[in-house]
């Protein structure tokens, strides 16, 4: 395997854009991003043009990078924010810097098969973003990211093992409905009866009325998002059928074509793919906003 060199040139003069402050933002909200991601993020269409603005943004200390390491292929490039760019998000966006640093700390030390993980929640959040440019009357405008709930979703089952930490919390409008989502990211690793203990958490953490008191709203859907059909195929053959709380399970490669509007979503029970918002079915519970 080739590890690719990863030294800064010399910085050049760089005078920031409000696109890479909102940059830094995303890579501070989501921890790491790929140029893919990025790029599907904010509409960035053109390669060449993404890469050497990443590349004057690392090189003059805005963004960190390190690289994905593969047996076959190209070793791609993940970023982070860099101590430059902290700094701009303290200055400009007045972010706690504390928690700025912890967070950077956190990424550029995080072990490969987590950074895996990271990039599949990252993913997700992409394609919303990514869709919702596509339909008017569509916006993300809420996505908080996993230490941000702990304190939101402390529920803990009496002589259970598990706690409930879900990994981001998002909601977004569509035709003036809003929709609340939490998201785990499975990739093949965990048993299937651990991904059982987790939904039934989810639905004791709505019964118990936290989810409305710390987050102000009622209703909210599940999504599992994996990386493969076979696993899509084996969660929702093994949950209960349940009907306190909607539980969509897809192949992350799968509801690339569209996560909100196409048939790329399993259910409890069910081998036949459906669309989250069918027609007028809006089915994970939306209210007025």
């Amino acid at each position: 395997m080739r590890v690719r060199p990863n030294k800064r040139r010399k910085p050049p003069r760089v005078v920031t854009t409000e696109r890479d402050i909102e940059l830094f933002q995303a890579l501070h909200t989501h921890g790491v991003m790929s140029r893919v991601q990025i790029q599907d993020y904010f509409g960035w269409d053109c390669v060449s043009d993404a890469n050497r603005r990443l590349r004057k943004l690392f090189d003059a200390g805005f963004v960190d990078r390190r690289f994905v390491p593969r047996k076959f292929g190209p070793t791609p490039a993940v970023y982070m924010v860099g101590n430059e760019g902290a700094r701009v998000l303290v200055n400009e966006r007045k972010t706690e810097e504390k928690y700025v640093n912890r967070r950077r700390y956190r990424f550029k030390n995080i072990s490969d098969n987590l950074l895996s993980h990271e990039l599949l929640i990252t993913e997700f959040a992409c394609l919303l973003k990514s869709v919702f440019r596509r339909y008017s009357g569509c916006e993300l405008c809420d996505w908080q990211s996993d230490d941000k709930l702990a304190d939101k979703c402390n529920l803990i089952e009496t002589g259970g093992d598990l706690l409930l930490k879900p990994d981001a919390f998002g909601s977004y409008h569509l035709h003036k409905m809003l929709f609340n989502i939490f998201l785990e990211a499975d990739l093949g690793t965990e048993p299937l009866a651990r991904i059982n203990k987790k939904v039934e958490l989810y639905r004791s953490f709505k019964a118990s009325g936290l989810f409305e008191r710390n987050f102000g709203h009622k209703f909210f859907g599940l999504f599992i998002v994996v990386n493969s059909d076979t696993r899509a195929a084996n969660i929702s053959q093994v949950l209960p059928a349940i009907h306190d709380l909607k539980v969509f399970v897809g192949n992350i490669e799968t509801i690339r074509i569209d996560p909100l509007f196409a048939p790329v979503w399993l259910q409890a029970g069910c081998d036949k793919q459906i669309s989250i918002h069918a027609a007028a079915n809006l089915s994970i519970g939306g209210s007025q906003s």
